[in-house]
């Protein structure tokens, strides 16, 4: 069950994401990644539900079958998305906040 709310949670971190990448573009901030200015929003935002549909598909056939063959595997995995949760939520805080103080100030 745990693992089925890290999984939720990348979702909504990368959703949130693509979010705050529109919104902080919208709003005049620059992004630093170069393939958003290259190939556009629209691409971004298909690019990186297409990249979140395989990811969490990945993560959790994967842990299925390494629940079953291999205990350890399960375990690096559940630390895995751990860590990509904890990485993904500081990215959407530290955007929502420089998107805000863009605002404000």
């Amino acid at each position: 069950m745990r693992y089925l709310v890290l999984l939720a949670a990348f979702a909504v971190f990368t959703l949130l994401d693509a979010l705050t990448t529109v919104v902080g573009l919208g709003v005049g901030l620059i992004e630093l990644n170069p393939l958003v200015l290259m190939l556009g929003i629209p691409f971004w935002v298909l690019f990186r539900i297409l990249l979140l549909g395989s990811m969490l598909s990945g993560f959790f056939f994967g842990y299925k079958f390494l629940i079953r063959r291999f205990d350890k595997g399960a375990l690096f995995m559940r630390v895995t998305l751990l860590f990509l949760d904890v990485y993904i939520g500081t990215v959407v805080v530290w955007g929502f906040l420089v998107i805000s103080l863009k605002l404000l100030f």
